[in-house]
């Protein structure tokens, strides 16, 4: 009876560890300012291998060369930093530099969302497509003007989309955050935009008849 329990208890422990095991994970930071929580199977040398569980449970064996790579943390152990300040190859900020530069990428990209420039694209387009009824000057002109116009103004960084106070004023935070924020606010408002346009159209047509 005792060898039953301790054998009980010794598969216990080792289900507990390989549980432990599989939810351990590592987080690759990317030069994106994108944090993959994988598990590491392989390294080449120039390469990582990794596991990624996709939202739906099913894993994915994925590569990535570390020029593409910041740092790497591996489960229980220190970071560790792949990036090195190097001029002549692109890489201007120096290692501290770079992580406030990650950290307004990653922020722009999860908390920026730019819906007023759609909602102001679409309402300005859809009167604009609705007085110039199906004319296709109106129809594209405006869109495409508006969107353009999203490359002028500076990007305000709010309060609210900042993962840590301590970023504003922060200019090489505020370097990382310009691209992807902008990208989005030239989405939205191409999207917006067209979408008013062609409402305004529709109206048009409809009010016609």
């Amino acid at each position: 009876m005792s060898k039953i329990i301790i054998h009980s208890f010794i598969g216990l422990m080792c289900l507990i560890g390989a549980c432990e095991s599989a939810q351990a994970q590592d987080t690759l930071l990317l030069m994106n300012g994108q944090e993959l929580h994988c598990r590491i199977v392989g390294d080449s040398g120039t390469v990582f291998v990794f596991e990624l569980v996709k939202k739906n449970g099913r894993v994915k064996v994925r590569e990535i060369h570390k020029n593409e790579v910041f740092s790497v943390t591996k489960s229980g152990e220190e970071e560790v930093i792949l990036y090195a300040q190097d001029e002549p190859l692109g890489n201007i900020y120096t290692v501290d530099e770079m992580h406030f530069y990650l950290a307004g990428e990653r922020d722009a990209r999860n908390n920026f969302t730019a819906w007023p420039t759609f909602l102001v694209g679409f309402a300005i387009c859809g009167v604009t497509g609705f007085i110039g009824q199906d004319g296709l000057i109106t129809a594209l002109g405006p869109p495409l003007v508006y969107t353009l116009v999203q490359l002028l103004p500076k990007i305000k960084i709010k309060e609210s989309t900042m993962s840590n106070p301590d970023y504003k004023y922060n200019d090489f935070y505020a370097d990382g955050y310009e691209p992807p924020a902008r990208s989005r606010k030239l989405f939205r408002a191409m999207e917006g935009s067209f979408a008013g346009s062609a409402t305004g159209i529709l109206l048009w047509v409809l009010t016609k008849k």
